[in-house]
């Protein structure tokens, strides 16, 4: 396997890894119980969830430019306080541009 494969299956790895401890922060974050002091209340914690699984999906089904789409849902989560999960979505980024 060359090294560019290896890459894409390291960020596909790191994206699912990312997207399931987006989805455990979202839950807090909707509970109210967030590791942020700041964010959107319960409609962060949806939109949290909604784009962790969107992140999951691209992980799971990449698409043609899936690294920059997983970067912008990365960030997306770091400004709904998914602190977590948004960093390792980022770092999947970081991989995947690499290839």
């Amino acid at each position: 396997m060359s090294e560019i494969q290896e890459t894409d299956k390291l960020m596909r790895i790191a994206a699912i890894i990312g997207g399931i401890v987006a989805i455990v922060e979202s839950f807090l974050e909707l509970i109210g119980f967030g590791l942020m002091p700041w964010g959107f209340g319960w409609i962060g914690g949806l939109l949290g969830l909604l784009f962790a699984i969107l992140v999951i999906l691209l992980g799971i089904r990449p698409i043609h430019y899936a690294p920059v789409f997983i970067g912008i849902l990365g960030i997306l989560l770091l400004i709904f306080a998914i602190l977590i999960g948004g960093i390792i979505i980022l770092i999947a980024t970081i991989l995947g541009a690499i290839s």
